[in-house]
């Protein structure tokens, strides 16, 4: 009997298959060159249809791997093991937002494709993080039975990491968001905004200091909103573009310039 493992990764293995055939056909590809391999002519653009090929041999090991295994079923490992007793099955585990996050990776890939290169480059590095991330989430939710020890153990490993990382690129971000919003507001302004912001930040650092049994959450609300105004208001002021630089002194030297060169 098929299981459901296997049928799922042998619908993908016939997709990528026609995809590869396709790519074929439309690359310049003989008659019977895709469908052969390239054993009876040629394949057309070997780049992708390889990528293909390969892919679908992929997909395949997959099916038959999970055809093997029967899905990890524990009656399945019971009898392949020779015990009386299925062994004990995974600790169920909740629902992730990691495959959310791959999603808007994938997606700012096509954007960053169509759009600017910085895009792209922003994509890949939500896909790599999203990749890194949801790995070790898989893997700590194997350590043990109890969920409590497996969370314990994936903060122990990853958040001497993801703090410092976070904490730059969130800093970085706040930096640049705030750029705009001065770039875009007058000279007075500027001054104006720079002072207001600075008031507000030492008044919230003064507020927690004197709250200390202040709940965590409403710390974290608080940096939340915070952050969320000023990425939104430097997003704003970015699409409004910046003020008009008017240099002071220049015009002499220009005229200068000019006649110098006239000579």
């Amino acid at each position: 009997m098929l299981t459901t493992g296997f049928k799922l990764w042998f619908g993908f293995f016939v997709a990528v298959v026609f995809a590869a055939v396709f790519a074929g056909y439309t690359s310049g590809a003989t008659e019977t060159g895709p469908l052969s391999l390239g054993w009876k002519g040629g394949v057309g653009n070997h780049v992708s249809y390889t990528i293909l090929v390969f892919a679908a041999g992929v997909l395949a090991l997959f099916g038959l791997v999970a055809v093997a295994f029967r899905d990890a079923d524990a009656e399945a490992q019971a009898e392949v093991l020779g015990l009386d007793e299925a062994p004990a099955a995974q600790h169920e585990v909740g629902s992730s937002l990691w495959p959310v996050f791959g999603a808007l990776g994938v997606g700012t890939l096509g954007v960053g494709l169509v759009v600017h290169p910085a895009v792209f480059v922003i994509g890949l590095c939500i896909v790599a993080a999203v990749a890194v991330e949801w790995t070790m989430t898989n893997w700590s939710e194997k350590v043990s039975g109890d969920p409590a020890a497996n969370a314990e153990a994936r903060e122990n490993l990853m958040r001497p990491i993801e703090i410092p990382i976070l904490g730059t690129i969130g800093v970085g971000v706040l930096v640049l968001a705030v750029s705009r919003i001065l770039l875009a507001s007058s000279v007075t302004g500027a001054v104006w905004v720079a002072t207001v912001v600075g008031i507000v930040i030492f008044g919230l650092a003064v507020l927690v200091s004197q709250r200390p049994d202040l709940p965590r959450v409403a710390v974290r609300g608080i940096l939340f909103v915070g952050c969320v105004a000023v990425l939104v208001l430097g997003i704003v002021t970015a699409v409004s573009g910046e003020r008009e630089f008017h240099h002071k002194g220049g015009g002499a030297h220009q005229d200068d310039a000019h006649a110098e060169a006239d000579h």
